[in-house]
């Protein structure tokens, strides 16, 4: 095991906080990743569709999930750039 894992594995140990945000993230990448397989699918769907009240339905569930998405990837981005500066923090 290198000196980086090694080092990473120890702080995981000393501050509990960073597994958290770790298990977090990765949790939010699997919705996300859900997400945006459900989104595919409705688009297919919409693109099939000729009955006005189904594609009507289907645009309104689609702007949903895409704008749940939308926030879930912002939340990401936000996450990781917390992360970041909590490392930067640390190693001056």
């Amino acid at each position: 095991m290198g000196l980086k894992k090694l080092l990473n594995k120890l702080g995981d140990m000393l501050d509990p906080a960073v597994e958290k945000r770790k298990k977090h993230r990765k949790k939010l990448k699997s919705i996300l990743q859900e997400l945006k397989i459900k989104e595919k699918a409705l688009m297919k769907k919409l693109e099939s569709t000729n009955d006005d009240r189904k594609r009507d339905r289907l645009q309104k569930e689609l702007k949903i999930i895409h704008n749940q998405r939308m926030k879930g990837v912002a939340a990401m981005r936000s996450a990781g750039k917390d992360d970041n500066s909590d490392s930067n923090e640390k190693s001056e």
